[in-house]
């Protein structure tokens, strides 16, 4: 029986997740033929992935890449663009599914891009939906676009939420390692350095992501998405200290039980499961359960007290949609102040804590968002405040 390929899309083709999707998408060539890739300036790793897939069409946001790779004759034919808006104006047709993985709010405009070319727009960020919010699940909904999380929690908790009707349930928890501080108290690590703060004593992430996990800014941000992609209260939704990082998700049911869901610490689970559809049968390594006579699975919430960050995610829930654009953005222009060492690592809630509850951007919370247009008022005004 003859089996048609999916065409595939990976958006952040050279970052972590876009790695781990294409080696997923080269073990598995009678499955997906893939058509396009999408980076911004890694030149070295880009070259390497087009000369391993040929895909159709290359987007590079770097006008000086861009122009690099329009000069090679490669054996087959390629469309480069430089930037989505030329895509945009020339593309047509669906991709089955779309890998999301540009980190940040800057992930936003493919986004709202590619719901027009995706059949399933498979999301590694969080900062899509928390930005985008319901305005931006309404309007792919509308262009027959599937949105699904691959963040390792969100993917999890969607596993499970699916099985039940939402009166079935109380609360659902993520989990968090805690990053690299969790041990450390407040003074000590009020003036780390980025070196330090990048290095996550688990999972292998890009810089911007492990300082927010540093930070627990991640974690905030993944409060926020849980509550857009699932309908979710903020009160219902809380968060575990869980070190072992093996447990992503849980369940409380109305009628006692909880439901957890635990793989390795890795990204390729979701990532697989969502491109394998989640029933097909592929090699995994779950040593942590099968392999060892005893294992621990440890939970705390004591020791979130000490990640503010937490409380001010809850704080822009509750506000509206665009105290949570807010939160998001200022965090993101606060994280590359840190990594280009122009604030230190206490600033990053300092400065935050202080926007969120100037009276003056308050009274801006109140206003609604009902086009992408705002949207996108929000973020230039949140780049535009003096912190």
């Amino acid at each position: 029986m003859s089996y048609k390929k999916k065409s595939i899309a990976i958006l952040g083709s050279t970052g972590s997740i876009g790695k781990i999707s294409l080696k997923v998408i080269e073990e598995n060539p009678k499955l997906f033929k893939l058509d396009l890739l999408a980076c911004n300036s890694n030149k070295v790793v880009l070259y390497n992935q087009i000369k391993k897939f040929f895909p159709k069409y290359v987007i590079i946001n770097n006008l000086k890449i861009y122009n690099f790779f329009k000069k090679i004759k490669f054996k087959k034919k390629i469309k480069f663009y430089n930037g989505i808006k030329s895509f945009n104006n020339d593309y047509q047709i669906k991709f089955d599914k779309v890998i999301l993985g540009i980190s940040s709010h800057h992930g936003l405009e493919y986004a709202f891009s590619f719901i027009n070319y995706s059949k399933k727009l498979l999301i590694a960020n969080k900062e899509t939906i928390v930005c985008g919010g319901n305005y931006f699940l309404m309007k792919a909904k509308k262009k027959n676009c599937l949105i699904e999380s691959i963040d390792s929690e969100h993917f999890c908790l969607a596993s499970t939420l699916k099985k039940f009707h939402k009166s079935q349930i109380s609360k659902i928890y993520l989990t968090a390692s805690g990053g690299p501080f969790l041990k450390k108290n407040t003074k000590e690590i009020k003036k780390i350095k980025p070196n330090h703060a990048l290095k996550h004593p688990i999972w292998k992430m890009g810089k911007k992501i492990s300082i927010d996990s540093a930070t627990m800014a991640n974690k905030g941000l993944e409060v926020i998405e849980a509550s857009i992609l699932f309908k979710m209260k903020p009160d219902n939704i809380k968060i575990k200290i869980h070190e072992e990082s093996k447990v992503h998700s849980a369940v409380l049911l109305n009628n006692g039980l909880i439901h957890l869901v635990a793989h390795n610490s890795s990204m390729r689970i979701p990532i697989e499961n969502s491109l394998l559809n989640n029933y097909q049968s592929f090699p995994m390594n779950q040593n942590f359960f099968l392999n060892k006579k005893k294992f621990i699975f440890s939970f705390d919430e004591i020791k979130l007290k000490k990640f503010k960050m937490i409380d001010l995610a809850y704080m822009a829930l509750n506000y509206g949609p665009r105290a949570c654009i807010i939160y998001n953005v200022v965090n993101d222009i606060l994280v590359d102040r840190y990594l280009d060492k122009k604030i230190f690592f206490y600033e990053i809630y300092h400065k935050l804590n202080k926007v969120m509850k100037n009276k003056n951007i308050k009274k801006f919370f109140k206003k609604k968002i009902s086009s992408k247009k705002q949207i996108y008022e929000t973020i230039d005004y949140a780049n535009k405040l003096i912190i």
